[in-house]
């Protein structure tokens, strides 16, 4: 019989801040009511939300480099198509 799979598991991570970084965080915890593992937890999806977006643009831009010429001259090939 196959096994359940558990949605949404979840893992635990610890790592350690410094004091000034815990104090504000904790302050804006308690401030807006959001524990701080959930302030983390956006935190770090940020992060990685940022850190991606940045490779897909490197991506994008090495692609646009890569292909310059190939665009260069299909732009040149249809530069009088509306001038009938």
């Amino acid at each position: 019989m196959p096994s359940v799979q558990q949605k949404n598991k979840k893992d635990r991570l610890s790592f350690f801040v410094n004091s000034e970084l815990s104090d504000k965080v904790t302050r804006i915890s308690r401030q807006t009511k959001v524990p701080v593992s959930e302030i983390a937890r956006k935190a770090l999806q940020n992060y990685i939300d940022e850190v991606e977006k940045k490779d897909l643009e490197n991506e994008l831009e090495e692609g646009y480099k890569t292909n310059y010429n190939y665009y260069l001259k299909a732009q040149d090939e249809w530069k009088y198509a509306d001038n009938d």
